[in-house]
């Protein structure tokens, strides 16, 4: 799970009419009546052809990282439009662009309209997401207790353990809210530690950004031109899972790389220009 990228929008026109959507639902009486609403109405605008959802989608493309990966697993291709805020709990962001993220159906199937808060008059820890089978009910007020990668680095929660599992490590201190919603999104929502394709998938990119980071520096102190380096750059980051590189980087930036894997420490005390890639 990676950060987005920031700063892209679509067009005020796309804004403008995700608002007139946004309307059909907000002017229903009931909490229930709008909920039962965005179900509906949601399917029949996401729909190719429709021009506002097209130019959705181009944007949150361009928010990807690599080719267009999933922002949950970083494995495969994101071609569903997921609300980090579902739309059965939340009708009022059902066409909010700010409630939009790519992803692909592997994860956001299972995801589906989980999601948790912690309770604005006691802080506790609350799954606001219904039974299955059952109809939603109005959440109560407050904080996300599910990151959200639009506006969260979910580095800050977690960290890679490049040594040997390649696994999500919890770093928040034990019982804060912090490591409450880091353990509920990682493990509980999104299971990125227990699906084992993926920890292999993870183990995989580390070997081939090791490599791809080799090949640029022996070509740059061989003297190849900078043309052709940048297209390596390039190459290197349409890489799955960018959160293996963005690992690699914190570990040596805290000096503890060098413990685990020397050979690769040294690669970025000859490149160090790859830190900031």
């Amino acid at each position: 799970m990676i950060q987005l990228k920031q700063n892209i929008n679509p067009e005020q026109e796309i804004i403008d009419k995700l608002k007139i959507y946004q309307d059909e639902i907000d002017g229903l009486a009931t909490f229930e009546l709008r909920s039962e609403k965005a179900k509906k109405i949601f399917s029949t605008r996401n729909k190719i052809g429709n021009t506002v959802f097209d130019a959705v989608k181009l944007k949150l493309t361009e928010m990807c990282s690599g080719a267009r990966r999933c922002v949950y697993c970083e494995d495969s291709v994101a071609d569903e439009v997921e609300h980090i805020h579902p739309k059965d709990l939340y009708p009022n962001l059902c066409f909010q662009w700010d409630n939009y993220i790519y992803a692909c159906g592997n994860c956001n199937g299972p995801k589906n309209n989980k999601f948790a808060i912690f309770k604005k008059y006691d802080g506790s820890f609350h799954i606001v997401n219904p039974p299955r089978g059952t109809n939603a009910t109005e959440p109560p007020e407050g904080n996300d207790a599910l990151i959200n990668p639009r506006i969260e680095n979910p580095l800050d929660f977690c960290m890679l353990d490049l040594s040997s599992t390649f696994k999500f490590v919890v770093i928040s201190k034990a019982g804060t809210n912090d490591a409450i919603k880091a353990n509920y999104t990682f493990n509980e929502v999104l299971r990125l530690n227990e699906r084992e394709f993926l920890r292999k998938a993870r183990e995989t990119a580390y070997t081939n950004y090791k490599s791809r980071l080799g090949y640029y520096t022996s070509q740059k102190l061989g003297g190849e031109p900078q043309k052709k380096l940048d297209k390596l750059i390039d190459n290197l980051k349409q890489e799955a899972h960018p959160t293996v590189w963005k690992e690699m980087q914190r570990y040596h930036s805290k000096k503890i790389l060098k413990n685990i894997d020397k050979d690769l420490d040294d690669l970025f005390i000859k490149s160090p220009e790859a830190l900031n890639w």
